[in-house]
């Protein structure tokens, strides 16, 4: 059986990636999580060039605003001009959120924009409503990500 969600955790602090991962992995059983550190492996894994050539594609991206050399943003905007990546998922991280990130998330198209959690607590938390989010969204039942309860693009 396929898994019911593949992940992409693109950011540049490994500590975030790995709890972040260590929380979707307790809540969604059947997921594949992958993280890429920088902008230019993200867009690889998402291309399906050199090492990640044949690889599937993720069903959504978490992907950080502010990454080395290509930001976030950047990647983003190659996500959403690319035919074959138009239907990834894709919600922005920050580690401080502003009026200006949201809207240049929206700008570039982004599914939702979130503040990375900051305990242990709140990446459970972000956990939990990101397996509600994916499934909503396998049932095309929801369009924008919203944490928590309805609250947009903030955490």
């Amino acid at each position: 059986m396929p898994p019911e969600l593949h992940i992409l955790i693109v950011d540049d602090n490994r500590g975030d990636a790995v709890l972040l991962t260590r929380a979707l992995s307790a809540v969604l059983s059947a997921t594949v999580i992958d993280a890429a550190a920088s902008g230019e492996e993200a867009l690889q894994r998402l291309l399906g060039e050199g090492p990640f050539s044949g690889h599937p594609l993720p069903t959504l991206v978490l992907l950080d605003c502010r990454l080395p050399r290509l930001s976030g943003f950047q990647v983003l905007e190659k996500v959403r001009t690319d035919p074959a990546l138009k239907g990834i998922r894709v919600v922005l991280m920050s580690g401080l959120v502003t009026a200006e990130h949201v809207a240049e998330g929206e700008r570039c198209g982004s599914d939702g924009h979130i503040e990375k959690p900051d305990s242990p607590a709140a990446f459970d938390a972000l956990a939990q409503a990101l397996a509600r989010f994916s499934a909503q969204a396998a049932k095309g039942e929801c369009s924008h990500f919203r944490f928590p309860d309805g609250l947009p693009h903030r955490f």
